[in-house]
């Protein structure tokens, strides 16, 4: 998850910093450091707009030259979008990330002793794979053009990089977003099946009124904190959907352009195309199934609660 925070910071996406106090993280803005990413962003993609223009031009096949017009054309948004968050939103995102932060910690105090660590091997292995696609991104065009390395090829490739893996951040950042809401919600559903709702069963038959109300405190602040995830869940989707509707649409894009490549250019053989094209098939699953895991948490909320409400010995305190 560092890495992925790092990575983020390299590309321009993330222009605050993570401030380390004891067992306590916050981030915060840095003003060189969001102005910086934004004069970068508009040199890098003034460079690509231009050189990827003069290459569209000297296409003949009709279709590849739409295809390559409409990837052009839907970059442009997807480039204002994270213009527009650097300079406008910086504040909601930077609350929104230590609610985050805050929201882990609070979960995790919890547990005694503290449960380190993120998720289970679920969460392993999709950020495993977000890390290979971060690699993809930053590798691919060595091997897709078939040229010298020269300085012009440097900055060309730069240029490229840095707009693709800005446009695809959007896609995990909502992988990474959701996975953290999945895991949020995991975390506090196991915990009051397993601390909780089989405590106040037992004391249903038998306990004190105190261990009962003792138990029932700690069932409220779970209820809090059910609540608090769910409006982070909120700010988090009016946040980062609306630019991720972008993404998809500019990755699909890109999807056909590869095939329609594939088909026209006979690359069907080519094992290097078949890896660029599974590379973005990957990135759709990623944020489909971290969407899913953290659905499927949220629904599993009732779940754990059971009957709980009608335990006569818990309706009476």
């Amino acid at each position: 998850l560092r890495y992925i925070f790092r990575y983020a910071q390299f590309i321009g996406t993330i222009f605050f910093c993570l401030h380390n106090k004891k067992d306590d993280e916050t981030v915060f803005i840095r003003n060189w450091l969001k102005w910086l990413n934004v004069t970068h962003r508009i040199l890098t993609f003034t460079r690509f707009f231009w050189v990827y223009l003069g290459s569209i031009s000297i296409k003949t096949n009709r279709v590849q030259q739409v295809l390559h017009v409409m990837r052009l054309v839907l970059s442009i948004p997807n480039v204002a979008v994270i213009l527009g968050y650097h300079i406008f939103r910086g504040p909601e995102i930077v609350d929104l990330v230590n609610k985050f932060l805050r929201l882990f910690r609070q979960v995790s105090d919890l547990f005694k002793p503290k449960t380190p660590g993120f998720g289970g091997r679920r969460e392993l292995i999709l950020i495993l794979l977000n890390l290979v696609s971060f690699a993809h991104e930053q590798t691919y065009l060595w091997f897709t053009i078939r040229k010298g390395f020269s300085c012009r090829f440097i900055i060309d490739w730069y240029c490229d990089f840095y707009l693709v893996s800005a446009t695809n951040i959007f896609i995990h950042i909502n992988s990474i977003g959701y996975l953290s809401l999945g895991v949020l919600y995991s975390e506090l559903n196991r915990y009051v099946y397993t601390n909780l709702r089989i405590q106040l069963q037992k004391f249903n038959t038998s306990g004190s009124q105190q261990k009962i109300r003792r138990v029932q405190n700690r069932l409220e602040k779970c209820i809090s904190l059910y609540r608090e995830i769910y409006h982070t869940s909120i700010i988090f989707y009016k946040l980062f959907v609306p630019p991720l509707f972008l993404a998809l649409i500019y990755k699909v894009v890109l999807i056909a352009l590869i095939g329609l490549n594939m088909a026209v250019e006979f690359y069907i053989n080519s094992f290097v195309f078949w890896i660029l094209l599974g590379k973005h098939v990957l990135d759709l699953f990623l944020v489909t199934a971290s969407v899913e895991g953290a659905v499927n948490q949220f629904l599993n909320i009732g779940m754990q609660f059971g009957n709980v409400g009608d335990l006569s010995k818990f309706q009476t305190t």
